[in-house]
């Protein structure tokens, strides 16, 4: 997969540069540390956005009618071990992740408190859809690509107690771009949404509770730079993390507009 293959090729550069700037032992001994990072990361990608997005898992005490709605989809696709997470964010965005035999359905809060009964089926339905077409190992991988290219620039303006610059707003952004679109491609979204939408009363419900949302469509990179820049300015850089992992496209930014 593109992804593990751009993190492997990353490994192998850090590798390189260790041993030519370092003193051999030192060069090892983070090299060593460094892989195991990489195999962490490989194995529990889940669990680093989970943490990134700061996301609660959710029992069945807490939404009851919302979490058995979630296990029934699932189980639809035979799918019979999930765990649900919600988060506090910007965009009411959802997400599916998958790595190795685990599934996590991450949910914005405030979706959860608007959307009604049947939305809240279909939403989850399409993200078990989404698990079972492969769709969801891919988005995860590529949504960790995004927390990576973030995580050193928001570290260092969180170092030095400012705020979200030119540097961050206009070379760490277009970064991103670039990598979320070669590993998740406008052209996936749109095959998922194909899909999804020979679904009928499941997409009319989905499209219904898009429209609700008070979200800007963020499939635009110019957009998404607006966007960024309007949200970001006044928070801390975990809420900015937040932010990013949110920004990168989402099939809620090309619902309805899907032949």
């Amino acid at each position: 997969m593109l992804s593990r293959f751009i993190l492997s090729l990353l490994l192998v550069t850090v590798w390189m540069l260790l041993l030519q700037f370092f003193h051999p032992i030192v060069g090892v001994i983070i090299g060593l540390g460094l892989t195991v990072l990489w195999f962490w990361l490989n194995l529990y990608p889940d669990k680093w956005l989970l943490h990134y997005l700061q996301a609660r898992e959710i029992i069945e005490n807490d939404h009851p009618d919302a979490y058995r709605k979630a296990s029934t989809q699932a189980h639809k696709f035979k799918i019979y071990q999930i765990k649900i997470y919600s988060y506090s964010g910007f965009f009411q965005r959802t997400f599916s992740l998958s790595a190795g035999n685990r599934l996590t359905f991450v949910v914005e809060k405030e979706i959860l408190e608007k959307a009604s009964p049947e939305e809240i089926e279909a939403l989850f339905f399409s993200l078990a859809l989404k698990a079972n077409h492969g769709f969801a190992k891919q988005h995860t991988l590529a949504l960790l690509m995004t927390s990576l290219v973030w995580l050193l620039p928001l570290s260092l303006s969180k170092r030095k107690r400012i705020r979200v610059n030119w540097f961050i707003q206009y070379f760490i952004a277009p970064i991103d771009t670039l990598l979320t679109r070669i590993l998740m491609p406008h052209y996936k979204w749109n095959n998922f949404l194909k899909v999804l939408k020979s679904y009928q009363w499941e997409n009319s419900r989905l499209e219904e509770l898009s429209s609700k949302l008070s979200q800007p469509k963020l499939n635009l990179s110019i957009s998404r730079y607006l966007s960024y820049r309007f949200f970001s300015a006044n928070h801390s850089s975990s809420q900015q993390m937040i932010l990013a992992i949110e920004g990168a496209t989402h099939p809620f930014d090309f619902l309805g507009r899907v032949g």
